[in-house]
């Protein structure tokens, strides 16, 4: 009797391929929407974290993106040159660097909004409204701490 789920040999149909395929999806979807307000889904995540909390570390930004600190330092230089934050060394402990806003990049934030809006309709267009929720409901437990 075969066991339920799949198996990591059965490549066309184990949970690391489905996974791979939906974040493709997603990113060239939010690519495809953003790409006009001059950003790519690298950096869309960083605006947003900006959107929740202004002001944030560059490392608790990084910690947010799930990026390391290298990748975040590159996304958001370019950010800074294009005008969308300002980084500046914390006035208590200069160690630490404060990303913020610029109006240009709170001007966007509507579009990002709805570029995000976009994508994730893109990913639930194969499923009913129950379905949607049972996938979201999926996806929460399966990352688990992840999320803390």
């Amino acid at each position: 009797m075969q066991k339920r789920g799949s198996s990591l040999t059965d490549l066309a149909r184990n949970e690391a391929r489905f996974i791979a395929l939906l974040y493709r999806r997603m990113t060239r979807v939010l690519d495809r929407e953003l790409t006009p307000l001059g950003l790519g889904h690298g950096r869309y995540v960083y605006l947003f974290g900006l959107y929740n909390k202004d002001g944030l570390s560059q490392q608790a930004l990084a910690d947010r993106a799930g990026a390391d600190k290298a990748a975040a330092t590159r996304a958001l230089s370019r950010l800074e040159a294009d005008g969308f934050i300002t980084r500046r060394r914390d006035d208590c402990d200069r160690r630490i660097t404060r990303v913020f806003l610029s109006q240009k990049g709170r001007d966007i934030q509507t579009k990002l909004v709805a570029a995000g809006e976009v994508s994730i309709a893109e990913l639930n267009s194969y499923l009913d409204a129950d379905q949607t929720d049972q996938f979201r409901s999926l996806l929460e437990t399966a990352c688990g701490p992840i999320l803390d």
